[in-house]
């Protein structure tokens, strides 16, 4: 059981007893897993350079990070809250134009405390996949075996698709900071922030609508016919009837689609997706596809997720 010591900051917990021996046991089956699949076991640093962390277009990631002043160094470092980017950094040192394939297990330090298990300190284990092809359908099959190995049901997993908004923000030309502000917003689903939002920045009204539409894209396929409203092209349609019947048909979870609701920091370009409990609605996992850089500045595909295993073994409480 965890231990709620008074001698600890708050949002911080000892695990004991059966439910340390429980977190033991889960992740080494999920890394035997996972080197079952031919996935490489990885063990990142736990602090990085405190500049290195998130870059410029992982605000989220970087502000979410504890950092403090190294004397040795005379650095500013940090205490990573996600494991993903470290291994981004990694295959980037691999410098190999190969598919690439990660697995990792891991304590993550955020400044803000984690919505289910109330802590700010996590144990995050997950996949990774540089390089390769259309690989998703793979990924989500081993989210799904995943739970499975950790004995967890009823379960939901949310997904959309990062380029219908962006063909929706596309005509806006947005700076980098109003973007930031208005995914905020319409992640947030609130239509009297983005009303006043769009007033502020003389936004047409042909364009607020399609961000008010595209605010209600959640729920099941019938959101197929609001994204026909605001001319979403053909393919991205297709594919989320494709990726829904997948996760139907192939997986334990039960689907559902959200398109601007996109979970974990801001570093996704593509499908993106989250796994929830029906009891309580709290993610326990967050994935997609996003880009990493080479040394020598080329793009490089990415997918992969990670999941909270201290959660998932409390869900089964």
């Amino acid at each position: 059981m965890p231990s709620n010591s008074s001698n600890l900051p708050d949002g911080v917990e000892d695990l004991t007893s059966l439910d340390a021996s429980e977190l033991e046991t889960l992740k080494r089956s999920l890394i035997d897993f996972y080197q079952s699949k031919n996935f490489q076991l990885t063990y990142p640093s736990l602090v990085e350079f405190a500049d290195a962390i998130g870059g410029t277009q992982n605000s989220s990631l970087r502000e979410s990070a504890f950092t403090f002043f190294d004397d040795l160094s005379s650095n500013e470092l940090a205490i990573r809250p996600d494991i993903s980017q470290q291994i981004a950094r990694i295959d980037q040192a691999e410098e190999s134009e190969k598919e690439q394939r990660y697995c990792y297990v891991g304590e993550v330090l955020k400044k803000r405390k984690d919505s289910f298990s109330r802590s700010r300190i996590t144990i995050k284990a997950g996949v990774e996949i540089f390089g390769g092809g259309d690989n998703k359908y793979e990924v989500l099959s081993l989210l799904s075996d995943s739970v499975k190995i950790g004995n967890l049901n009823e379960l939901t997993l949310s997904f959309g698709k990062t380029e219908i908004l962006n063909e929706v923000l596309e005509p806006l030309d947005l700076d980098f900071d109003d973007s930031i502000s208005l995914n905020k917003i319409i992640s947030s689903k609130s239509k009297s922030d983005l009303s006043a939002w769009v007033k502020e920045k003389k936004i047409s009204n042909e364009e607020a609508n399609k961000l008010l539409t595209l605010i209600d894209c959640n729920g099941d396929l019938s959101v197929i016919s609001k994204l026909q409203n605001i001319e979403t092209s053909e393919g991205h349609l297709s594919e989320i009837q494709e990726i829904w019947d997948f996760i139907e048909k192939e997986t334990c979870f039960k689907p559902h689609i959200d398109l601007t609701d996109f979970p974990g920091f801001n570093y996704h370009d593509g499908l993106v997706f989250s796994a929830h409990s029906d009891r309580y609605g709290f993610s326990i996992a967050n994935g997609g596809n996003y880009f990493s850089q080479t040394s020598s500045g080329k793009l490089r595909s990415a997918i992969g997720f990670d999941q909270d295993i201290i959660a998932m073994i409390k869900l089964k409480a």
